[in-house]
């Protein structure tokens, strides 16, 4: 496992990051992951929260609106400028730095909680990161951290169904599909690969897995021309199973209790 680029871009913009059209399945994706992954840092009062890869700390205000005491990490000035707007929008204090996963400017034990929310796979060195995480959380703190799987049922079928279509010589010159790796990711990940990172620093306490089908060809599209009543049951159901299928879920949030701070854990 290689990383594909060890610089770090300083200027990184989430402006490209959803579609110029959001379909269903996409929306309740983003949306069903937020709410999985702060749910799974069941912040309590006063505690001490970071977020690696803070972006427009979005979920880091959430956090501490909840009563968390929040701290937002992100190399981007760029994405850092947009956080300070919202926060100073929104009158709540984070505390925001620059800087990086592989580095974190904090003390050991310093955290009840860490997120790392959909930024893991943007970082250079993301083994180091997850180290350091484990370095900068409490005994008993937990770090929840959520990836997008590239070894999921849909971008499996959407690749198939792109190889097949391209043997038969109807492939789209330069569609590549959600599926395809984007530019400013450094590693691909996938649930194996995410249990690998996490358990020589963690214990996984649990892995929930969230949609099964986006990246299949047709399927968004099909979502869309559905009654809202029945696409959104349908994206229900779908979540029932991804919860009980993490491998080949579309987004994996795990959590995770840091190894060889505390006594006992959750069993794996």
């Amino acid at each position: 496992m290689q990383d594909r680029d060890n610089r770090v871009d300083l200027n990184w913009d989430d402006d490209h990051v959803l579609p110029s059209r959001v379909y269903p399945d996409i929306a309740h994706l983003f949306s069903r992951m937020t709410a999985v992954t702060l749910g799974a840092v069941a912040v309590a009062e006063r505690e001490l929260v970071l977020d690696i890869g803070c972006g427009r700390a979005v979920d880091a205000l959430d956090l501490a609106t909840k009563g968390g005491v929040c701290a937002g990490l992100d190399p981007s000035g760029k994405m850092l400028f947009h956080a300070r707007e919202h926060v100073t929008l929104n009158g709540t204090r984070i505390d925001l730095a620059r800087g990086v996963g592989a580095h974190l400017p904090f003390k050991r034990d310093s955290f009840d909680k860490v997120i790392c929310k959909g930024a893991l796979d943007h970082f250079a060195h993301p083994d180091i990161a997850i180290a350091e995480m484990a370095r900068v959380l409490k005994p008993q703190g937990r770090a929840v951290i959520a990836i997008a799987n590239f070894e999921s049922l849909g971008f499996k079928a959407g690749r198939a169904i792109f190889s097949m279509r391209g043997s038969l010589g109807r492939r789209k010159t330069g569609n590549n599909g959600f599926w395809h790796i984007p530019e400013d990711h450094t590693i691909k990940l996938d649930y194996g690969t995410l249990k690998h990172l996490v358990r020589p620093h963690f214990r996984i306490e649990r892995a929930i897995g969230i949609s099964l089908l986006v990246g299949l060809p047709g399927w968004s599209s099909l979502l869309d021309k559905l009654p809202e009543s029945l696409s959104s049951a349908s994206l229900r159901l779908l979540d029932v199973m991804a919860d009980r299928l993490p491998s080949l879920s579309n987004v994996i949030v795990m959590r995770c209790a840091p190894r060889n701070k505390a006594t006992s854990w959750s069993a794996e």
